[in-house]
């Protein structure tokens, strides 16, 4: 029974060292930018605003959303109706706190608003022309007509003869 201890506790030591799980030892880092939309350009760490002078307003890159001024407050919205985001010109902004648009007078003179073009969507307007065939009838009249005013009045170089062809023969 001396021996059966010592073999025991023996057992039960490399027991506890193997359960127990060793410290990690390697680290990894990735510093990647989660809230960088596509459209926009890389931005330092650190950085939360965009400023837009298309829409003159601001795109938080942390709650990834606009933030546009209407009826006359900052409002947090999640998409700008009428607005392709890949048109934009962002500007990185290196502001620190929650309120950017205190200095949108700064803004707006820094970076001026681009014009955008927004191709308007074609207006197909339906004009009530000359039914089918119509058109076709209209001008064998015409011909009909104009070619009668020749025979009857002649060729206008007093010959008389209708056929209007520059043969006058005397």
């Amino acid at each position: 029974m001396k021996y059966h201890q010592p073999l025991l506790a023996l057992a039960f030591g490399a027991f506890a060292v193997f359960a127990t799980p060793a410290p990690a030892q390697a680290q990894v880092n990735v510093d990647v930018n989660v809230g960088r939309p596509a459209w926009g350009p890389a931005v330092p760490q650190g950085t939360q605003f965009y400023y837009i002078p298309e829409i003159d307003g601001y795109y938080d890159l942390y709650a990834q959303q606009y933030i546009v001024y209407r009826n006359g407050q900052w409002l947090p919205v999640a998409v700008v109706d009428g607005y392709d985001p890949y048109q934009f010109h962002p500007m990185v902004l290196d502001y620190r706190g929650r309120q950017p648009w205190v200095y949108v007078g700064a803004h707006r003179d820094r970076y001026p608003r681009r014009v955008v073009v927004v191709q308007p969507r074609p207006v197909i307007v339906r004009q009530r022309g000359l039914p089918p065939g119509q058109a076709k009838k209209l001008y064998r009249e015409g011909y009909r007509e104009g070619r009668e005013d020749d025979r009857g009045r002649g060729n206008g170089r007093g010959n008389g003869n209708g056929h209007g062809r520059g043969h006058d023969r005397d």
